[in-house]
């Protein structure tokens, strides 16, 4: 999933809503003609998953469930849903639980799950850990910056 905070351009203005996620299932703009399938996307479930952006072929939601505040570093999960099957395996989901270093402006993987059917349905999902902490500097303008910022509000005043 790293390969997706480099690769992407420039958000546009006035995208970032952050509310909950039930009011948000109505929301989620399609932005093309070929995205009828976000219409299919479940927000609802125990992890209130909150819009941040769709492109042509994913879209990228946050939680503030199960997150970590320690000191700058906020551990959080994100959730990734494809339009097409990605390698390996032709997954159509993806979770990832990632350390996001407010001070420093970075990010490290601490695991991410591939789900084989969109909405996170999978009866033996493939999971990937990362043993070492591999921090990436986070570039500004991309939608990694706007996770991180997602990350650094949470809990901001502990």
């Amino acid at each position: 999933m790293d390969r997706h905070f480099s690769k992407l351009g420039l958000l546009a203005a006035g995208l970032l809503v952050f509310g909950s996620a039930s009011a948000q299932v109505q929301s989620v703009p399609m932005k093309g003609l070929d995205n009828t399938w976000v219409k299919e996307l479940d927000l609802k479930g125990k992890m209130d998953w909150e819009w941040i952006d769709t492109y042509p072929s994913q879209v990228y939601f946050a939680t503030r469930k199960d997150h970590h505040r320690d000191g700058n570093v906020v551990t959080m999960w994100t959730r990734v849903e494809y339009r097409d099957p990605q390698d390996p395996d032709g997954y159509r989901s993806a979770l990832s639980r990632d350390k996001w270093d407010c001070k420093e402006q970075r990010k490290a993987n601490v695991n991410t799950v591939y789900y084989r059917w969109r909405n996170l349905q999978d009866d033996s999902p493939m999971t990937s850990r990362s043993n070492l902490t591999d921090w990436q500097k986070v570039k500004p303008g991309t939608l990694g910056e706007t996770l991180l910022k997602f990350a650094c509000g949470l809990d901001k005043a502990k």
